[in-house]
């Protein structure tokens, strides 16, 4: 076993069913509303704040009729509330006039959609079916690449390439969902390092 299973099996071993932690939803276009609301926000906050959004605007449909400052009042607990609230609802638009609706399921489709940029894509993508059409590299898989030694980037583009060069294509949505997982609780900007599981590998345990 290489380096890089090595180190997908260890993460895997302390997070066996990774999943995605936003809440709330309950139809593939309310999880992608969930992850566009979670750039630079929590998870936490976004569950917070998708209790009443979807309360009032479970649909696209429903959505893309909405007025943009109503938005941004439900959805003000989260950064950067008044694009997001603009991108909610022209991807809605976009949705009904174009794909009647349903939330498409490539990552060239999607990311015609507004706020949906490729990471946004993949992560929906691997999280809702596990397509496996690449690695959507936010923070927390950045960090851990970094500091595992699988990339020398921090460009999301260029890291997720060097993910997907290292690992076959079959478990790259395994590799988002628990190296999110791993960088959000264990592998932190600032972390014990006595919770680290793969010190041989970590750089930052090792400048300790």
């Amino acid at each position: 076993m290489n380096k890089s299973q090595t180190i997908l099996k260890k993460i895997e071993s302390l997070f066996p069913d990774a999943k995605s932690e936003l809440g709330n939803w309950k139809t593939p276009f309310q999880f992608l509303i969930c992850i566009i609301l979670s750039a630079q926000t929590t998870d936490k906050k976004v569950n917070t704040v998708t209790s009443k959004l979807f309360d009032k605007y479970p649909t696209s449909k429903k959505l893309s009729m909405a007025n943009i400052s109503d938005i941004e009042e439900l959805i003000a607990g989260v950064n950067y509330f008044k694009s997001k609230a603009k991108y909610l609802v022209e991807t809605a638009q976009t949705l009904e006039t174009n794909f009647g609706g349903v939330v498409p399921d490539t990552v060239d489709e999607l990311i015609r959609l507004k706020g949906v940029g490729i990471k946004t894509a993949n992560v929906f993508l691997n999280d809702l079916y596990k397509k496996n059409e690449g690695i959507g590299a936010d923070t927390h898989v950045i960090r851990v690449a970094q500091r595992m030694g699988l990339t020398k980037h921090s460009d999301p583009k260029k890291v997720a390439l060097d993910l997907q060069k290292l690992y076959p294509q079959e478990v790259w949505h395994r590799v988002n969902s628990t190296f999110v997982l791993y960088g959000r609780y264990v592998c932190k900007a600032r972390m014990n390092e006595s919770r680290c599981i793969l010190k041989e590998y970590c750089s930052y345990c090792k400048d300790k």
